[in-house]
C-alpha cells in the first residue's frame, strides 16, 4: 500500500504539469476546481464530486478519467471504488487547457463491526462523567476473533486511556477561578485490521449544587434559610441531565465558616446555617481528578420565603425561569402568579411583567416554566415570581440572569472587505410561538384555510399574540415578549431567508427547532450580497447548534445560482429545493438537543447572490435522527479573491 501511494503522489504533480495554453487568447479556461480533493471509500462505494471550470462565464464543461483504474473508476463525477489502493480522478477542461485532482483512496471491505462495552457488559453509545472518574472499557467485534485494539482520545485534554481500556477523565488547567470545565471529544477503538468505532465522551465540571432538593445551575445565588441542615451535593452534566457526583471525590471549600459549615455524614455533605440573617458565602468545590477549586455558588441567609424561583436558561435575547412552592407541580399550577423582570436589584425598574390565572389550562398538568424574550444582549435583569392567592401572598427571592452577548447584523449590498462580518441572526429574538417563522411571513397556522399574505408589513405588525405553551419534558413552557418592537424587526429580518423542503421550523427559548417530530427541515440566508462583484471569498461560519441523536450530522452547503421562496414570500415556502452535494462542509453532533455545541466551518468558492443552508445532509430528512436545532450563525469573510 505505502509504494502504490508514494507513486500516486509523485505522479500527481507531473500530471498538472503538462497543463497547457488552449492558444485562443484570452477566451481559454483559467483554471478548474473541485468540490474536494479527496475522497476515502470502501471497495464497492460510490462518491460524487463537482468540477467547475474558470471563469464560470466560459460555461465549459469537463472531461472525467482516472490515472489508474485497477483502484476506481468514473463516471460524470461518481466514483466508484473497485480494490484497494490509491489513485486519482482527474477533471480536464473541454478545451483541455486545465486540469484539476482528487485523490481517491479505496480501502478494503470492512469484515466485521467493533463495540466498546463497560465492565458488566453494557454496550456503549457515549460516555459522560467528571475529571478524575476512571472506567474500565472492552472492545468487541462482530467475527468473535482476537483481535489487536489500539485506543485513543481525539482531545486527550479530555482525559486518557491506556492499551488496556481504562478510561480516566480530566481537566485542563486553568488560571481562571471561575473557569468551568466541560469538554466533548470523541473515544476511539481501531483494529489491526483498520476496523474500528468511536463513541462521544464528555467530562465536565459542573452543572450546579443540588441544596436540599433544589437543584441550581452553576453561579446561581442560593437562599437558604436560617439555623437550618440541608444535604448538599455537586452534580456533573450527564446525557440525561444533572447527576450527582459521589461525595467521596468532592471537597467543598467556603469563605464563611462562622454562619455556614459543611460537614461530610455517611456518604454525604450536610450543610448547616447560623441564626443571623443577612449573611452570605461563596462555595468552591474540588474533586480528586482537579489540582484547585472552582467557585460553583453564592450562598446568603435571608427571610423565608414562599416560592423558589430558578434561572433555567439564556440566550442574548431570552431568559427563562421556573419556580416551585415545594409541595407538587399539581399544588404550583393551581395557584394564580404573577412574574416580573426588572432592570434593577431593588425591583422599581420593571422591564415587564405578566399575570397568570389559577389553573390555567395551559400548564398542561406539567411544573411552569417561562421565557421572556426581546431583551437587550449582554445585560444583566433580575426576576421575582409572587403567588397571589387572595389573602396569602407569597414572593420568591429576587435572582438575577444576564443574557448572553451577540450582536445581528443584516445582509447589505454594500461591498464587504475581508474581515467583516456580513451577517448574524440570532433566532431566539422572536418570541417563541407555534410555527413563527411562517407567521412572520403572514401565514396563520391556526387555519388550514388561511392562505399565504403578500403584505408582510401589515399582517406581521398586527399580530397580537404574546405566548405560547408546549410541553417539553418534565416542564410547560410560557412565552412573552418584553419588545414587541424588537420582536417585529427580527421578524423582519428573518422572513427574508428561506426555509427546506419541509417547511417546519419553530422558534424556541434561545433557538430555531428545524424539524417537528418527523421532517426535518433547512434554513437558508438571505442573498449574500455584500461580496464585491467578480470576486470570490472565503467565508468563516459559527454557530451554535444542538442534534437529538449523537453522531448524526448537519451540512453547511452554499446554494449558488438557485432561486428560493422566501419566508416573506407570497408563494408556499416548503417547496424549495436544495443542492446539498457540492461545497458542502458537515458537523457531527455530540447528542442531545439541550446540548448546545460551537460548530465552525470555512467555506471557500462563494459568489455574490450565493446563500447558505443548514440543516440535515439530506434534503428530505423524514426521521428523528434529523432533528436539530440552531440559536445563532455568524458569517465572516475571511479572505477575497479575485474570480
Amino acid at each position: 500500500m505505502k509504494r502504490i501511494i508514494t507513486i500516486a503522489i509523485i505522479l500527481l504533480p507531473v500530471l498538472f504539469a503538462c497543463n497547457k495554453n488552449s492558444g485562443s487568447g484570452g477566451e481559454g479556461a483559467t483554471g478548474v476546481t473541485l468540490s474536494t480533493d479527496r475522497v476515502d471509500l470502501l471497495v464497492g462505494e460510490t462518491a460524487t464530486i463537482t468540477a467547475k471550470v474558470l471563469p464560470e462565464s466560459l460555461n465549459m464543461g469537463v472531461v472525467w478519467s482516472v490515472i489508474d483504474e485497477t483502484y476506481a473508476e468514473v463516471n460524470g463525477g461518481v466514483i466508484t471504488a473497485k480494490a484497494e489502493g490509491v489513485t486519482y480522478v482527474v477533471a480536464t477542461s473541454a478545451d483541455g487547457s486545465k486540469r484539476a485532482g482528487c485523490m481517491v483512496s479505496v480501502n478494503p471491505e470492512l469484515q466485521y463491526s467493533v463495540s466498546i462495552k463497560d465492565e458488566t457488559g453494557l454496550l456503549l453509545k457515549g460516555i459522560y462523567g467528571y475529571p478524575g472518574l476512571s472506567k474500565t472499557l472492552r472492545a468487541t467485534t462482530s467475527d468473535g476473533e482476537p483481535h489487536i485494539f489500539t485506543w485513543s482520545l481525539d482531545d486527550e485534554s479530555a482525559g486518557t486511556i491506556t492499551n488496556a481500556g481504562v478510561l480516566t477523565l480530566g481537566a485542563p488547567e486553568s488560571t481562571d477561578a471561575s473557569y468551568i470545565y466541560d469538554v466533548q471529544t470523541f473515544l476511539k477503538v481501531v483494529t489491526e485490521d483498520g476496523c474500528g468505532c468511536k463513541i462521544p465522551v464528555r467530562s465536565s465540571l459542573l452543572a450546579g449544587l443540588k441544596v436540599g432538593e433544589v437543584f441550581n445551575p452553576i453561579g446561581t445565588p442560593v437562599i437558604v434559610q436560617a439555623s437550618e441542615t440541608y444535604p448538599i451535593a455537586v452534580l456533573y452534566e450527564d446525557e440525561m441531565g444533572p447527576v450527582e457526583i459521589p461525595a467521596d471525590v468532592v471537597s467543598f471549600e467556603l469563605s464563611n465558616n462562622d454562619d455556614f459549615t459543611v460537614e461530610e455524614d455517611e456518604g454525604e455533605y450536610i450543610l448547616s446555617t447560623g441564626p443571623d440573617t443577612g449573611v452570605s458565602t461563596s462555595v468552591n468545590v474540588g474533586l480528586s481528578g482537579l489540582s484547585g477549586k472552582v467557585a460553583v455558588a453564592q450562598l446568603k441567609i435571608d427571610k423565608v420565603y414562599g416560592i423558589t424561583a430558578q434561572f433555567a436558561g439564556a440566550s442574548s435575547s431570552t431568559l427563562t425561569f421556573t419556580w416551585t412552592e415545594g409541595v407538587s407541580p399539581e399544588d404550583d399550577i393551581a395557584k394564580p402568579y404573577k412574574i416580573s423582570l426588572y432592570k434593577d436589584e431593588e425591583c422599581t425598574d420593571l422591564e415587564v411583567s405578566f399575570s397568570i390565572p389559577a389553573s390555567d389550562g395551559c400548564w398542561s398538568g406539567r411544573q411552569p416554566k417561562f421565557v421572556l424574550s426581546g431583551l437587550a444582549p449582554d445585560t444583566q435583569y433580575w426576576f421575582q415570581v409572587l403567588d397571589t392567592t387572595t389573602g396569602a401572598v407569597k414572593d420568591s427571592p429576587v435572582i438575577p440572569a444576564t443574557t448572553l452577548a451577540f450582536n445581528n447584523i443584516q445582509v447589505s449590498s454594500d461591498p464587504a472587505n475581508e474581515g467583516d462580518i456580513i451577517l448574524a441572526e440570532d433566532f431566539g429574538q422572536l418570541c417563541w410561538g407555534a410555527d413563527e417563522i411562517t407567521q412572520a411571513a403572514g401565514y396563520d397556522v391556526a387555519s388550514s384555510s388561511t392562505a399565504y399574505n403578500a403584505n408582510l408589513a401589515c399582517s406581521f405588525l398586527n399580530r397580537t399574540a404574546e405566548r405560547f405553551v408546549g410541553t417539553t419534558g418534565e416542564y410547560a413552557q410560557r412565552s412573552m415578549t418584553a419588545n414587541k418592537t424588537g420582536k417585529k424587526e427580527a421578524g423582519f429580518r428573518l422572513a427574508h431567508w428561506a426555509i427546506g423542503y419541509y417547511a417546519r421550523s419553530y422558534v424556541g427559548p434561545g433557538y430555531l427547532f428545524l424539524s417537528t417530530y418527523r421532517y426535518s427541515t433547512h434554513i437558508i440566508t438571505p442573498k449574500l450580497e455584500s461580496i464585491p462583484e467578480g470576486m470570490t471569498a472565503k467565508l468563516k461560519v459559527t454557530a451554535h447548534a444542538a442534534g437529538k441523536v449523537s453522531g448524526s450530522k448537519a451540512v453547511f452547503a452554499v446554494q449558488h445560482g438557485i432561486s428560493f421562496y422566501e419566508v416573506s414570500s407570497d408563494n408556499e415556502t416548503n417547496k424549495n429545493k436544495l443542492n446539498l452535494t457540492s461545497n458542502v462542509q458537515s458537523i457531527t453532533f455530540s447528542g442531545g438537543l439541550t446540548n448546545l455545541e460551537e460548530f465552525e466551518v470555512t467555506i471557500d468558492g462563494v459568489v455574490k447572490g450565493d446563500r447558505i443552508a443548514f440543516g440535515p445532509e439530506v434534503e428530505l430528512a423524514e426521521t428523528d435522527k434529523n432533528l436539530m436545532l440552531i440559536s445563532d450563525m455568524t458569517i465572516q469573510i475571511v479572505e477575497l479573491t479575485e474570480e
